[in-house]
């Protein structure tokens, strides 16, 4: 008898600029804070905590308030965060990899919080002028949550080589898209990937 290996896709995270992702899992696509007319091909759509409600097509699913939720093969957490300014942090976990999505955070993350987010394989951040948090709060985050992928959002051109600089990492190339296996993900070090924004 012969035996066939199923082959498992690598999830797929494609940056849209200012704070929009898309997520393309092996059973279901992820929109994150995307505009409107970037979200037909998702399934799964979560706003921006600045977002209003947004029109949808078919049987696509939208979460935007704070609870946890699992549509199509992926769960999904919507944890409220902050006291004089709250807000909330998206975490996926889709084809087995954690996603944690520091949308709209405007004060450092408190204890309470980061044991709430838990284990995290991939944070996308906001760094640089356009970020709510400033430098120091941002590091404290990362060191918090060691993440094994760090992706950095919401920058204007060449903040993200200062941010690289300033974690110590050097040049970093950019990538279109980053594809990741919970089988591959590094188990002793953090990597940091700058995806070029798409159109």
């Amino acid at each position: 008898m012969k035996w066939s290996v199923r082959k498992i896709p690598a999830m797929q995270i494609s940056y849209f600029g200012n704070l929009g992702f898309l997520l393309k899992g092996s059973e279901a696509s992820v929109a994150l804070a995307l505009p409107p007319e970037k979200i037909d091909s998702a399934e799964i759509v979560i706003t921006s905590t600045e977002d209003e409600k947004i029109k949808t097509a078919g049987d696509q699913v939208v979460f935007d308030w704070p609870g946890e939720y699992e549509a199509k093969g992926v769960s999904v957490a919507l944890i409220p965060v902050g006291n004089e300014n709250p807000s909330r942090i998206a975490k996926i976990i889709i084809d087995d990899i954690s996603v944690v999505h520091l949308d709209g955070v405007r004060e450092a993350l408190t204890e309470k919080e980061e044991e709430k987010i838990g284990n995290v394989d991939v944070l996308l951040v906001s760094v640089g002028a356009n970020a709510a948090l400033d430098e120091k709060q941002i590091k404290n985050a990362i060191e918090a949550l060691e993440p094994k992928i760090l992706i950095p959002m919401n920058f204007a051109a060449g903040e993200e080589t200062i941010f690289a600089k300033n974690l110590g990492l050097g040049e970093v190339e950019e990538e279109v898209d980053l594809r990741l296996k919970a089988s591959s993900l590094p188990a002793d070090r953090m990597e940091l990937h700058i995806l070029r924004p798409r159109k």
